[in-house]
């Protein structure tokens, strides 16, 4: 609902509501894909040539007086996927994991270029499994030209908002 809300609510004139709607339900069908584990449909909105960046917190190393005064870094781990070796690694996913929920708050949409619907949705997404847990934020640049269709072009995570993660890309492009 605070993601549903943040879209109606904020940049209002920037876009009609016809376009907030189609984002508000791309966005749940996607977290909802991931507690339904339904692998189908999250290949069917990824772009064959996507850009998808993962990253996970590592755990830190028992405390010693050599690495003490380091323990309070959260080590953040990336990785570069392309669709299918992220569709691989999420199948597995899916496979280990009793449950899996993600909530979304706290977003961010911008339009980006211009004659399209290509959006940059930058939102917090709290992600918890039966084994894995963590906090952060979702970058997602989708292309709406179909809004029945909406295709992720770019997915990235980072442990802390970016401020100006919609400014990376150009907007006067087509």
């Amino acid at each position: 609902q605070a993601a549903k809300n943040d879209i109606f609510n904020k940049a209002v004139g920037k876009w009609n509501n016809d376009v907030r709607m189609v984002i508000a339900t791309f966005l749940e069908n996607y977290k909802t894909a991931f507690a339904l584990k339904r692998l189908d449909y999250i290949e069917s909105i990824f772009d064959d040539n996507a850009v998808i960046i993962t990253g996970s917190y590592v755990r830190t190393a028992k405390r010693t007086p050599e690495n003490n005064k380091y323990l309070e870094n959260k080590n953040v781990k990336y990785n570069r996927f392309n669709k299918e070796s992220y569709l691989k690694n999420l199948e597995k996913c899916f496979g280990s994991n009793q449950f899996i929920n993600v909530r979304f708050t706290d977003n961010e949409v911008s339009k980006m270029g211009t004659g399209g619907e290509l959006f940059g949705i930058q939102i917090h997404q709290d992600y918890y499994s039966s084994t894995y847990s963590d906090t952060g934020y979702l970058f997602l640049m989708v292309d709406m030209n179909d809004a029945k269709s909406p295709i992720i072009k770019v997915r990235t995570w980072q442990p802390e908002r970016d401020p100006n993660v919609n400014s990376h890309f150009d907007r006067d492009s087509k």
